[in-house]
């Protein structure tokens, strides 16, 4: 059994003592020396394990570190509103009320901005006008919400007034070499554009590179779409954006919706199509797949034949998912930004520390 395999047997218990030791502090971990198990008399070492299983541990080691980042971000903000409360001789609820009235602010143009973003989108698009500015507002509002809180963890940071003791996991960071089959755009995906022509920068010469494994029929995925679109706008020329297809077992319309995607990209439609997709997750039936790459603008002759015959596609999604796993991909979506793992639908701030820091590690000194 190779440590690849192993890992899998132990990943249950190995979480849950991680998850202890972050709770109580009676657990300790396992140091690289320490022996991991033995086979006929050869024994096996922690790091030999983790090195073996690198991506896996890494996520184990973030969720504990990420508990306890959680714990001190959660008591520096009760410090801050209790100290906030006593400064206005008010109610802690009322002095948090009366912070956010003041410095968030969700203007008209705000609103409007952010409809025509998402006119398209199927819950959206049915709701009354009223209603629908009424749900962007609320949207934005909380978004600002948690703008505003990072700023005051920043400067809590900057102060010293919050400093983590404990030891943050080093981040592994995976080497990924972009090919010619998979799909590179360099700009938002807007109607009438060509998200694919370079924009200030081009293949591996743009300073920041993200391979994104996600799949159609995921909700989280979707989610992830306009922080996408975010990092796409905010860094235009600096970002070369990949995708490669990951359908989960699970989801039995993801693998015929990644062809149809495809197909679609052998015409340079593909990033429509991927719009179109994610916008109706829950259609995504042979006719629906057809409608879409109607709506995409296709050939629908050449995308069907293209369809009928997905031998190649097949094989390269095949190629995707084994690129996945050995990166330590098991869900969806992933993203790696010039090799640092991202997980989940995550927002815009955690996408910007690790671009950030990316740009600021590539400049002259």
């Amino acid at each position: 059994m190779t440590l690849k395999r192993k890992i899998n047997f132990v990943m249950v218990p190995a979480f849950t003592a991680g998850l202890w030791f972050a709770v109580s502090g009676t657990v300790a971990l396992a140091a690289d020396s320490d022996a991991a198990f033995k086979v006929a008399g050869k024994v096996t070492t922690m790091k030999e394990v983790k090195k073996a299983n690198e991506g896996e541990f890494f996520e184990i080691e973030k969720r504990r570190y990420g508990l306890i980042e959680q714990a001190a971000r959660e008591a520096y903000l009760e410090h801050f509103w209790e100290k906030q409360a006593k400064s206005a001789g008010k109610s802690v609820a009322a002095a948090k009320s009366e912070y956010f009235e003041k410095n968030v602010k969700v203007s008209s143009g705000d609103v409007k901005t952010t409809l025509e973003q998402f006119k398209d989108h199927p819950q959206l698009s049915k709701m009354p006008k009223a209603e629908q500015e009424k749900q962007v507002k609320e949207y934005l509002k909380s978004r600002k919400e948690e703008e505003a809180i990072e700023k005051i963890l920043d400067a809590a940071r900057k102060s010293k007034d919050l400093v983590i003791l404990a030891t943050a996991p080093k981040e592994p960071v995976f080497s990924i070499t972009v090919t010619g089959k998979d799909k590179v755009r360099y700009a938002a995906i807007k109607d009438g554009s060509d998200p694919t022509a370079p924009a200030g920068c081009s293949g591996d010469a743009c300073p920041v590179t993200i391979v994104e494994y996600s799949e159609f029929q995921c909700p989280f995925c979707a989610r992830t779409l306009p922080t996408a679109e975010q990092v796409m706008t905010e860094y235009k020329g600096k970002v070369r954006w990949v995708v490669r297809d990951f359908p989960l077992s699970f989801h039995d319309r993801a693998k015929p919706a990644a062809i149809a995607a495809t197909c679609a990209a052998q015409q340079n439609k593909y990033w429509q199509m991927y719009k179109v997709l994610f916008n109706n997750q829950k259609k995504l039936g042979d006719s629906d797949l057809e409608a879409h790459a109607k709506a995409a603008g296709v050939d629908m002759g050449r995308w069907k034949d293209c369809v009928k015959d997905p031998k190649a596609i097949d094989e390269t999604i095949d190629s995707n998912i084994k690129s996945g796993m050995s990166l330590g991909v098991n869900g969806t979506p992933a993203f790696f930004i010039n090799g640092r793992k991202l997980s989940g639908a995550l927002a815009f701030p955690e996408f910007k520390r690790v671009i950030e820091d990316e740009l600021n590690n590539k400049k002259p000194h």
